[in-house]
């Protein structure tokens, strides 16, 4: 059902309308709400309002209109005796679990970010990024710059992958190769997960060399002993001769003449008979809500270029590299794999 079929009148229309364009509200109530640690203050057991104004240092009628406000999300409720509880959805904002949302929370709603949507606009009528324009430089090398920040972009990207990847692994066969690199990598996740699944393979993780300087999932996953760590520029070069250059959420984050070059710098880099294995976000056709719409506009917000491509996008952008699409595999999660060889 598409989201014009639910409003059957004018009045109801309005009021879905101004739900929606309150939407803000929500996102930095629950992003205050994570940086104040209210689920973890409440993963044993409900409190009171004093004992939570206390522990996080917050106003506390405030904190209760934010609390008050949250329980309408489903996030928090309050109990008869009056102490406030979390739910299992409101549980997503704790620290520390597989199925932690909490960092993307602080960084969506970070001042720093959140400045950036009143680019929006603009960005729509140029089709330039608005993260350049309000602080000067693309988002990649802000975070960069201001660790802070992208510490928790950073965490969110390695607790996203462990999220995704048994999805992966369970869809896509790696068995067949001998040596995997993984290029824009990150941590290391992705690839400690498709390491620990298949004992014989080897790999090599590249990425930008403050980004692997702490490589923690892979000596958690047991694989270390197996993988190669190397910082330097995957536009510039990727180390060569492995048979599969996995490409997990990187090129969403270039446009089309950025990623043709690292597509190619792959293809000349790959063993005779390799595979590129792009695991990426592919755009669906049609008007049903899905969560690469909303993402979409993020790249176009965040960096110069970046977009959420289509599986014809994405067929066009191999065949200018020189790769041909041989096959697109759903996954478990939002991802699908697009495997491609060389012309």
């Amino acid at each position: 059902m598409s989201s014009t079929a639910k409003t059957s009148s004018p009045a109801q229309a309005s009021a879905q309308m101004l739900q929606m364009l309150h939407g803000f509200v929500t996102v930095q109530a629950l992003h205050t709400a994570a940086f104040l640690g209210i689920a973890d203050l409440l993963a044993s057991e409900p409190r009171s309002l004093s004992e939570l104004a206390a522990a996080t240092g917050a106003h506390q009628p405030s904190l209760h209109r934010l609390l008050r406000m949250l329980t309408a999300t489903g996030a928090f409720r309050q109990e008869a005796d009056g102490r406030f509880a979390v739910t299992p959805l409101g549980a997503m904002l704790e620290s520390g679990r597989p199925d932690s949302i909490r960092e993307w929370a602080l960084f969506a709603g970070a001042p720093e970010v959140w400045a950036v949507w009143a680019g929006l606009r603009d960005s729509v009528l140029t089709g330039q990024a608005a993260f350049p324009a309000v602080h000067g430089m693309p988002m990649w090398e802000y975070t960069t710059a201001h660790r802070d920040l992208g510490a928790l972009f950073d965490g969110w990207m390695t607790r996203q992958s462990w999220q995704q990847n048994a999805a992966l692994v369970a869809a896509y066969d790696f068995s067949p190769f001998r040596l995997i690199a993984d290029v824009g990598g990150g941590q290391g996740s992705t690839l400690a997960a498709i390491l620990a699944a298949h004992p014989s393979l080897a790999g090599i993780l590249i990425d930008l060399p403050h980004v692997v300087s702490h490589v923690p999932p892979l000596a958690e996953a047991g694989v270390a002993d197996r993988c190669q760590v190397i910082g330097g520029d995957m536009f510039a070069s990727v180390p060569s001769g492995a048979d599969a250059y996995v490409l997990k959420r990187v090129l969403m984050s270039y446009g089309d003449e950025d990623a043709e070059r690292l597509l190619r710098n792959c293809a000349a880099a790959m063993a005779e008979g390799g595979r590129i294995v792009a695991v990426d976000i592919v755009m669906a056709a049609g008007n049903d809500p899905t969560p690469a719409k909303p993402f979409d506009i993020l790249m176009l917000l965040v960096q110069p270029g970046a977009l959420i491509r289509t599986e014809d996008e994405f067929r066009q952008l191999f065949t200018a590299a020189g790769l041909r699409l041989t096959r697109v595999i759903p996954t478990g999660a939002q991802n699908s794999v697009l495997e491609a060889v060389r012309n």
